[in-house]
């Protein structure tokens, strides 16, 4: 199976690099263009069967602004979620580490395991994540589109390679990632 990532398009939160987590926030001008300059390429370069994504408003309609472009339905699934940041949601990065400098330390090195405060750790986002590409798998296509968040990205990205240090993995608002999962349930990391 080959599985497109996408990451939704810009919002005015990403503009103001606030975190959004599961905050429902629509996309902005920028981010319904890129949606459509994704459609765009998706139509010319992909044989995209199935398009799945987050219920959060910002990939739902950027997943909406393709599948009206490609003819395909979409199938929202709540587990593409972006990780709950808690009480950082809303936050800008600099106000959460002058307000919560302990905690911002402690995500930053150690995250995978910490839990932000009301919030989930990166390991809980994997593990939902995981699950619903496990069930995308099960279907019957061979090319899927997945609409999601950049913490959803980097942790399937992660599942790939863990050696890869998570902050490496910057992954811009509409940005893809191609992965292929292989007859034995093996994920391979394709581009870009």
């Amino acid at each position: 199976m080959r599985m497109i990532l996408l990451r939704h398009g810009q919002t005015d939160w990403n503009a103001w690099q606030k975190y959004q987590g599961q905050t429902d926030i629509p996309l902005n001008d920028i981010g319904r263009k890129q949606a459509a300059e994704a459609a765009h390429y998706l139509k010319e370069y992909e044989e995209v069967q199935a398009i799945y994504c987050s219920d959060l408003i910002r990939a739902h309609e950027t997943a909406a602004i393709i599948g009206q472009k490609l003819g395909r339905e979409i199938i929202p699934d709540r587990r593409l979620r972006e990780v709950d940041f808690g009480r950082w949601e809303g936050m800008s990065y600099s106000e959460v580490y002058a307000r919560y400098p302990q905690e911002f330390d402690a995500w930053f090195n150690n995250t995978r395991r910490f839990i932000i405060p009301g919030g989930e750790s990166f390991q809980q986002l994997q593990d939902r994540v995981l699950a619903a590409i496990e069930d995308i798998y099960q279907g019957p296509h061979e090319t899927v589109l997945i609409v999601t968040h950049g913490g959803v990205i980097k942790a399937i990205l992660d599942h790939i390679d863990e050696k890869t240090d998570l902050w490496d993995r910057a992954v811009d608002t509409a940005a893809m990632r191609v992965v292929e999962i292989d007859s034995e349930g093996e994920m391979k990391y394709l581009a870009p």
